[in-house]
């Protein structure tokens, strides 16, 4: 007894779920009654007139491979991948701006810790020559990084 519930319940479950697809397949009609109700069904009701109504089928699930064009020599990105890659070039011209900019204020950095300590700095010519920078100038020097190191450094 127990075994024939079993199958007759699958038996349903299966019967159910078939005619479910099939009433999945069938169009769909929407109208609207006398009194402004509106109506969906799988026939058209014959007083009113109905409209066929076109169900959408959910997006299909796709792999970044399948997004990449088959022949990527002759085909042009799409435009989301064009912003894509205009970001990452925009994040690239930043990274490298930061670097350098980080070079300068290393580098005015040491300028300070090289000049403002010592009052008197003996600096090398071009020529090869040995004379001492001029307090003025190692003032502007000083003014020039801390100045520099306040508007652009962290």
């Amino acid at each position: 007894m127990r075994n024939a519930i079993v199958f007759i319940t699958i038996v349903l479950l299966v019967l159910g779920i078939s005619s479910n697809m099939v009433l999945a397949k069938e169009d769909i009609y929407r109208w609207v009654d006398k009194d402004g109700v509106v109506h969906f069904g799988t026939r058209a009701d014959a007083a009113a007139d109905a409209e066929l109504v076109k169900i959408l089928k959910p997006p299909q699930h796709s792999t970044p491979e399948a997004e990449q064009p088959s022949d990527p020599a002759g085909a042009s990105p799409s435009y989301a991948q064009q912003l894509r890659d205009e970001r990452t070039e925009k994040r690239k011209e930043t990274a490298e701006r930061r670097a350098e900019l980080d070079k300068e204020c290393a580098w005015h950095r040491q300028v300070l810790a090289d000049l403002e300590p010592r009052p008197r700095v003996i600096v090398e010519q071009e020529d090869g020559s040995v004379v001492r920078m001029d307090d003025n100038e190692r003032l502007e020097r000083i003014k020039n990084s801390k100045d520099f190191i306040a508007k652009n450094c962290d």
